[in-house]
């Protein structure tokens, strides 16, 4: 890896890139177009479950990006570097869906998916079973956490402006360009980085806080008199695993779009690797302790959701889960070859990726419906594929206008001795 080769400001072009924009855009239309027909038509026929799973697995992975480069700043890796920049986008391409489809969910799903918002006669709600508090409390979250990722994205952005990014592209571009060089003129580099490294724990704080509030306002209240403090711990460790498992993914997807295979060697893929094993062996600790402590206890409403999961219709699903999550990736990535195979590790990503979702499907869905069964619908197929792509396509345009290797930081590794 050398740094005096100069790090591309994206531009991918080509064939493939605009055939992968074309498709991504068309499927997003069509989705968007046949949910306002079917919510200005037939709103009940939305399928709610499943879209929420959706969303909520979408958000909890790409707001994972940015809290990764976050937690590996602070333990000063260089091998995870490169990952930066995809990280701290994957974050922002997610924004308008995170906050839109929040939006849309709450107008128009309300009375499905909270339904605890509606007392029952001689009931007395909760201040913090209100409607206005449910969709306060949720914006200032996520508006919170995505400025936060914005600042922390533009300030790590900044020492990479140069005379030369500047100079090309579209008139927009080199619009903002400018006015990042005006930003960046006069400040020590140096104080930048530095306060990279002190906003860290602030960005790490504020993902989980609004992934706690989204654990239990779409997924813990869904299921009466369920009270669990690991529940949200454990939401977000599979928000992280997913997030790891996508990273290899969207990695190895970049550096073919960018041709920048030479900063995702071995090192990267065997390095995320071991984070990834350590990351689904903290997942498996806090399901057994979520499981544990409800049946030993015996405690119904904690261990009812889990029953239903395990057992009987949906238990296909269940165990389906546990196979993507636990057992391919822990039986395959014990063996070094596999984490130094990049194909290979792909494979796993997108394997953890797919038990993740099921996860995030059966926490919501069962306690809305006995009997679901994922995508026995085009039109709950077209609404899935329509969030992903609406999602690829605002990360592919990001990635055409912004470095994607943060080269201060590649700088700096190579500076220093190499730790890895």
């Amino acid at each position: 890896m050398n740094s005096s080769v100069a790090i591309s400001t994206g531009v991918p072009g080509g064939r493939h890139y605009g055939l992968m924009l074309g498709v991504f855009a068309g499927l997003l239309l069509i989705a968007a177009i046949w949910l306002g027909v079917t919510l200005s038509t037939a709103p009940d026929s939305v399928p709610w479950g499943s879209f929420v799973a959706s969303y909520i697995y979408l958000l909890g992975i790409t707001q994972f990006g940015v809290a990764f480069a976050a937690i590996l700043r602070i333990c000063r890796t260089k091998w995870a570097r490169p990952f930066y920049r995809l990280g701290e986008l994957m974050t922002l391409a997610y924004f308008p869906f995170a906050i839109g489809v929040f939006l849309l969910i709450f107008c128009y799903g309300r009375t499905e998916i909270f339904y605890w918002l509606s007392a029952e006669p001689g009931e007395h709600l909760s201040p913090w079973l209100n409607a206005d508090f449910l969709l306060v409390r949720n914006l200032i979250a996520q508006l919170v956490f995505y400025l936060l990722a914005a600042a922390y994205f533009i300030i790590g952005l900044l020492p990479d402006i140069t005379a030369d990014s500047a100079a090309t592209g579209p008139a927009w571009r080199r619009s903002m360009y400018r006015f990042l060089s005006k930003l960046g003129q006069g400040r020590d580099p140096r104080r930048l980085q530095s306060c990279m490294y002190l906003m860290a724990p602030l960005i790490i704080i504020t993902a989980v806080i609004s992934n706690t509030f989204i654990s239990w306002d779409f997924g813990m209240m869904l299921v009466p008199h369920y009270h669990s403090s690991v529940f949200p711990m454990y939401f977000a460790m599979g928000s992280m695993v997913a997030g790891s498992a996508a990273m290899l993914v969207m990695g190895a997807l970049m550096s073919r779009i960018l041709d920048l295979g030479a900063y995702f060697g071995t090192v990267q893929a065997k390095s995320l690797g071991i984070l990834l094993t350590s990351l689904v062996l903290f997942w498996v600790y806090l399901f057994w302790a979520q499981f544990f402590v409800s049946w030993f206890g015996n405690l119904p409403n904690e261990f009812g959701p889990l029953w239903v999961q395990m057992y009987g219709h949906y238990a296909p699903l269940f165990w389906t889960q546990m196979i993507c999550i636990i057992a391919i990736p822990i039986g395959t990535m014990i063996f070094a070859p596999v984490k130094r195979t990049w194909w290979a590790m792909v494979l796993i990503g997108a394997v953890i990726n797919v038990g993740v979702w099921i996860n995030r499907y059966l926490i919501v869905v069962p306690a809305l419906e006995e009997n679901a069964v994922p995508f026995s619908s085009l039109f709950e197929l077209i609404l899935f594929l329509g969030l992903i792509s609406g999602f690829m396509l605002v990360l592919l345009w990001l990635m055409n206008i912004f470095p994607m290797i943060s080269s201060w930081e590649m700088r700096d590794a190579e500076d220093s001795n190499p730790v890895y």
